[in-house]
């Protein structure tokens, strides 16, 4: 009976990290389309101006979510000002309970049981810092692309189990997303980070053939942790140290 108990206890621990195992997604090819690009209704030549609005995701019980967000490795830790930068960032669910995120590429994925000139829809995607010795931080230019998902289109969306991860691929830019001078991003030691950034959307074409747009943020919706990874930044010029020719 011991060695048929240990023979399934050995069974469990060989197919569970197969049950979990999830391919990462590829978010380093940004679209060539604008993602709103549903047909004209009847009787629209064209869209005119509507109405925008703001509010706020609330997760529900008005408990935040916990994750743990963390880039766990880049092409390169030596990285170059101006240059462009391939990283895997790993999302795991640090909850009790299962977390339903946005997994699909395709924005027409969420068209699926929805009206194309009604949509509602979640937008997830990752923002990335950079934080030196001082604490100052920096904004990087983002290069990666979104993941759609809606509770009313099957297969958009990816349910999270307690303690399990996803991994996707990332693409940013040693350039600082708002470019006001002073800039802060210079040579030297650095702390990268990933954030998990959620944005919940309503959009939809009005009678009058105007459209409206409405953004929900998920500011709040997470309480979030971002372990930092160690990375050296160098000045872009070619052959640094070599004196120019007369």
């Amino acid at each position: 009976m011991k060695a048929l108990r240990n023979a399934v206890f050995g069974f469990l621990l060989i197919s569970i990290p197969f049950a979990q195992r999830i391919d990462p997604v590829d978010l380093t090819r940004l679209p060539e389309i604008s993602k709103n690009t549903a047909d004209l209704p009847d009787g629209c030549k064209a869209l005119s101006g509507g109405t925008i609005a703001d509010g706020q995701l609330l997760p529900k019980d008005h408990s935040p979510e916990r994750i743990v967000v963390e880039i766990v490795s880049v092409k390169d830790r030596k990285l170059t000002l101006g240059s462009a930068a391939t990283a895997e960032v790993r999302f795991r669910n640090a909850d009790t309970s299962t977390i339903t995120i946005p997994w699909s590429t395709e924005f027409r994925a969420i068209h699926n049981g929805q009206s194309p000139n009604a949509l509602r829809f979640e937008e997830g995607t990752f923002e990335f810092r950079l934080t030196n010795q001082k604490g100052q931080e920096v904004l990087l230019k983002s290069l990666t692309a979104s993941l759609y998902g809606s509770d009313t289109s099957p297969g958009s969306q990816l349910a999270v189990a307690p303690g399990e991860s996803v991994t996707a691929l990332v693409k940013f830019k040693l350039e600082e997303e708002f470019q006001i001078p002073p800039l802060r991003l210079k040579e030297g030691e650095w702390q990268l980070t990933a954030k998990w950034i959620l944005t919940g959307r309503h959009w939809a074409i009005n009678e009058n053939c105007s459209l409206s747009n409405a953004y929900f943020h998920g500011d709040g919706f997470y309480q979030q942790r971002n372990p930092a990874l160690t990375i050296q930044v160098a000045s872009g010029a070619a052959n640094p140290g070599k004196k120019p020719p007369d």
